[in-house]
C-alpha cells in the first residue's frame, strides 16, 4: 500500500512538473510572438534637395524596434508625407550635389550661362541661368567659358555665378 502511494506520489511531481514545464514554453512563444508583432517595418523615402537644384533619392526599408531611436536617426530630416507603412522625409543640402561635382561644367550656349554635364563642346546642357552680353566679356572669360570651367565646390559654383552677373544681359531678362 505504502508502495502504491510513493509511486501515485512520483506519477503526480512528474505531472505537475510537466505541466510547469508546458506553461513556461507556451509563455516563452508568446512573448516571442509579441515582441516580433511590436516590430514594425516601413517604407522610407529620403530626398536631399542641393542649392543646384539636384534633388538625389534614396529608398530604404527600416524596421523599428524603438521609436524614439527612429526619430532620433532622422532629427535633421523634415517629413513630407506619412502614411501606414511609408514615411517621405527631405533635408535641404547647402551644397552642390555629388553629381555636379563630378560631372558639372559652366559654358556658354546661345549667349545664356549654363551648365553641361561635362564639357560644354561635347556635353549636353544641364541648367541655364541668364542671358549674358559677350561683347562685354573679357577675352579670357569668353575663352574659359567656350572650354568649360569645371565645378568642384559650392564655391567654385557661387564665384562663376558672382563674376558672370556683372556681364547679365538685363534687357534679354526682362522681355
Amino acid at each position: 500500500m505504502l508502495l502504491n502511494g510513493v509511486v501515485v506520489l512520483i506519477i503526480g511531481v512528474i505531472g505537475i512538473q510537466s505541466l510547469i514545464n508546458s506553461e513556461e514554453t507556451k509563455s516563452s512563444e508568446e512573448d516571442v510572438m509579441v515582441i516580433a508583432q511590436d516590430l514594425l517595418t516601413i517604407e522610407v523615402t529620403l530626398e536631399k534637395h542641393y542649392i543646384d537644384g539636384k534633388i538625389e533619392k534614396k529608398h530604404v526599408e527600416e524596421t523599428i524596434t524603438s521609436m524614439q531611436d527612429f526619430w532620433s536617426q532622422y532629427q535633421d530630416w523634415k517629413v513630407m508625407e506619412q502614411k501606414e507603412g511609408y514615411m517621405r522625409f527631405q533635408k535641404q543640402v547647402d551644397d552642390i550635389s555629388p553629381y555636379l561635382k563630378a560631372n558639372g561644367y559652366f559654358g556658354i550656349k546661345n549667349g545664356k550661362l549654363t551648365i553641361f554635364e561635362g564639357v560644354p563642346l561635347q556635353e549636353e546642357a544641364i541648367q541655364s541661368f541668364y542671358q549674358i552680353e559677350t561683347e562685354e566679356l573679357e577675352a579670357h572669360l569668353y575663352e574659359q567659358l567656350k572650354e568649360g570651367i569645371k565645378i568642384n565646390s559650392k564655391q567654385d559654383y557661387i564665384e562663376v555665378l558672382e563674376t558672370f552677373k556683372a556681364y547679365q544681359n538685363v534687357e534679354a531678362v526682362n522681355s
